[in-house]
C-alpha cells in the first residue's frame, strides 16, 4: 500500500486529514525500513523507527517554543483573523498556513533557509512526528523544504520525500521535556530569543502546569534565573501594554539586558513609590533608547543611583502632584505614605505620551551631570588619594620591613626621591592654599 492509496481530500501541501496520515503509519509500520532514531523519551532511551513520508503528509505543532512570540504578535497586528487561530484546532489549513510563514521568518533569520537553498545539501537528520503526525522537532527544516521545493519542484525534487521518525504516545508533558532537550541544550539555547524563550516557559506553566523547580530542571537552569526570566517577561508585558502595544514582542527582543537590569536595580528599592517611579522612568528611556545618554544597560541602574534628583527634577517640571492621595492608588498599594503616593502620582504623569519627550531629556540630563559630578569628585580627589596609599604603604613598611633581614642598599636613594617629591607637593600646596 502505498501514500496514495488513501485518496487526496483535504489534503494540502501543509499537512494531509488526521485518518490518511494514521492509514499512511499504520501501513508503513507493515513495511519497517530497518533505520531507527535514538531519542531520549519518557524517561528512557529509545529508537524510534524511521520512515519515509511524502513532504506534505506532517502537520506542524503549534506549541512550538520558537513562535510562541511571533504567534502573539501575528494575532495582534491581524485583529481580522480568529483569536483561537494557534489555541484552536490545528489541524485547519489557516492556522497551518499561518504556522508555516511564522516558521520561514525564523528560518530566513538563521540562514537556515540559505542552507538548504544549496542543492547538494540534503536531509540527514528525520524530523521527529508524534503518534498523530505533529511535528516535535524539525518545524524550521520541514517549512523550509516545502517552501524551496514549492519555488523550484526540479531543483528540490529531493524534498518530496523525507525520513520521519514518530514517537510513542505520550502526554503533552513529556513532549515539553522532549523539546527541551532536543532544543534548548545550553550549546543552542541562545538561538531563541529571550522573550520567546521566557514566552514558552510562561506557557508551559499556565498549560501544562510546570513549577519553577521544574522548568528549572527541564532547561537546566537555576530555579533563580528562571524566576528572573520570568520576572523580566512581566515588566515586558507591562512595558508593552503601557504602549499601547501589548503582544508586540519584537519590540522588546532586543531589551532582554535592559529588563534584566530594570528587575536587579528595582529590587534594591524598598520603597513602593520609589520602585513604581524607578520603573516607569526606565520605560521612557526604553522608548528611546539612543537618547539614554550612552548604552540603556547602564543608564538603567544610573536612574536607580540617582533616583532623588530625577525626583526633584521631575517633579520641578511636572509638579509633586500634591493633595489627597487617588483613592486608586491608596487601594492598589494599600495605605502608602504621602512621599510614596506623590512618586506614584509623579510615576503616572510619566505614562502619558505627552510628557514622554520632555521626561526623557530630564532624567538623561540628571544621569550626565551626575556622573560628571563624580568624575569631577574623582578629580578632585586624585592628589590626597595618591597621598594615602602612599602613606599607607610607608606605614606598612614600618611596620614590616624594619627588621634584621631586611635589605637596606638602595632604600637612601629612595627616601631621597620620596622626599623630593613630598617638598614639591608641601610647596604646591602652600601657593595654592586657600587663605
Amino acid at each position: 500500500m502505498t501514500s496514495h492509496d488513501h485518496g487526496g481530500a483535504g489534503r494540502t501541501r501543509f499537512g494531509w486529514p488526521r485518518p490518511a496520515r494514521i492509514a499512511e503509519f499504520e501501513a508503513l509500520a507493515k513495511q519497517p525500513t530497518g533505520k531507527s532514531f535514538p531519542v531520549m523519551f519518557q524517561g528512557q532511551n529509545v529508537y524510534v523507527p524511521v520512515i519515509r513520508v511524502p513532504i506534505d503528509l506532517p502537520k506542524y505543532r503549534m506549541e512550538n517554543g520558537r513562535t510562541v512570540s511571533l504567534q502573539e504578535e501575528y494575532l495582534a497586528k491581524e485583529p481580522q483573523v480568529r483569536r483561537d487561530l494557534f489555541s484552536g484546532d490545528a489541524e485547519l489549513w489557516d492556522a497551518q498556513e499561518a504556522q508555516h510563514n511564522l516558521l520561514i521568518s525564523l528560518a530566513s533569520e538563521s540562514n537556515l533557509k540559505g542552507t538548504f537553498e544549496d542543492p547538494s545539501v540534503k536531509q540527514d537528520q528525520p524530523i521527529l512526528l508524534d503518534e498523530l503526525g505533529f511535528v516535535v522537532n524539525g518545524n524550521r527544516r520541514l517549512s523550509t523544504w516545502r517552501d524551496l521545493l514549492a519555488k523550484d519542484a526540479s531543483v528540490y525534487s529531493h524534498f518530496r520525500a523525507i525520513d520521519v521518525a514518530i514517537l510513542p504516545h505520550g502526554d503533552e508533558r513529556e513532549i515539553d521535556r522532549l523539546e527541551a532537550r532536543l532544543q534548548i541544550a545550553k550549546d543552542i539555547r541562545a538561538s531563541y530569543s529571550w522573550d520567546s524563550f521566557a514566552n514558552m516557559m510562561h506557557l508551559k506553566q499556565q498549560r501544562d502546569g510546570f513549577s519553577v523547580a521544574e522548568l528549572a530542571e527541564l532547561y537546566e537552569m537555576k530555579a533563580s534565573e528562571v524566576s528572573a526570566i520570568l520576572e523580566m517577561r512581566a515588566y515586558a508585558v507591562e512595558y508593552l501594554r503601557s504602549r499601547g502595544k501589548e503582544h508586540f514582542w519584537s519590540l522588546v527582543s532586543d531589551k532582554d539586558f535592559a529588563f534584566r537590569r530594570l528587575l536587579s536595580s528595582r529590587a534594591k528599592i524598598n520603597d513602593a513609590g520609589a520602585k513604581e517611579l524607578f520603573k516607569e522612568a526606565a520605560f521612557v528611556l526604553m522608548d528611546r533608547p539612543e537618547e539614554a545618554g550612552g548604552r540603556l544597560y547602564d543608564a538603567i541602574p544610573a536612574i536607580a543611583e540617582y533616583l532623588d534628583s530625577v525626583r526633584e527634577k521631575l517633579s520641578s517640571e511636572f509638579g509633586r502632584g500634591e493633595g489627597a492621595v487617588d483613592e486608586s492608588i491608596d487601594a492598589l498599594f494599600g495605605g502608602i505614605s504621602e512621599d510614596a503616593a506623590t512618586d506614584v502620582t509623579l510615576a503616572a504623569t510619566l505614562q502619558k505620551p505627552e510628557n514622554a519627550i520632555r521626561a526623557r531629556e530630564l532624567i538623561v540630563d540628571v544621569i550626565e551631570s551626575q556622573r560628571q559630578l563624580k568624575k569631577n569628585e574623582k578629580s578632585a580627589n586624585f592628589l590626597l588619594d595618591c597621598c594615602a596609599r602612599a602613606s599607607s604603604q610607608l606605614s606598612a613598611a614600618i611596620m614590616h620591613g624594619l627588621r634584621p633581614e631586611a635589605r637596606l642598599d638602595g632604600v637612601d636613594a629612595q627616601l631621597a626621591e620620596l622626599e623630593n617629591y613630598i617638598s614639591e607637593i608641601k610647596g604646591y600646596l602652600k601657593d595654592h592654599a586657600q587663605h
